[in-house]
């Protein structure tokens, strides 16, 4: 009885302990998934070579900043259409970037961290096509 009783005990702490790993998990896997579904591809960087972009990435290299960058395109008609999402290591990693000391562009796009549609989990939606800025953050948020 007594080791029916340590199978059951070990059995549930393993349970609890793999679903407390996978909901600590990244918000990445579902935006990019959505972004995937809405006709956009993943790729490497910003072949456009945007200014914002690359204004972002350069603040948050220099300083002790865990993020990855992540880029979506989508074909258009005359001009391609990119995001940016920025992942950060945590949340906490997030807040750090948009205090006194962090990305001031990446402060000036995001005024309300609490409030904003572009901030989800521990990543960041940089809209880098003022044409689809709205469907951009839909997806992002759905």
């Amino acid at each position: 009885m007594k080791t029916m009783t340590r199978v059951i005990a070990v059995s549930l702490l393993a349970v609890m302990l793999l679903l407390t790993l996978v909901s600590c998990g990244s918000a990445f896997g579902k935006i990019k998934k959505n972004f995937e579904d809405a006709e956009y591809t993943y790729v490497s960087e910003d072949d456009d070579g945007n200014s914002t972009a690359k204004a972002i990435a350069g603040e948050l290299e220099g300083g002790e900043f865990n993020c990855t960058f992540h880029f979506f395109k989508k074909d258009g008609l005359i001009f391609d259409k990119y995001c940016m999402v920025l992942e950060f290591e945590s949340d906490k990693e997030l807040k750090k970037a948009l205090e006194d000391d962090g990305s001031s562009t990446l402060k000036g796009i995001i005024s309300d961290i609490q409030e904003s549609k572009l901030v989800r989990d521990n990543c960041v939606l940089v809209p880098l096509s003022l044409t689809e800025y709205n469907d951009m953050i839909e997806i992002f948020n759905k």
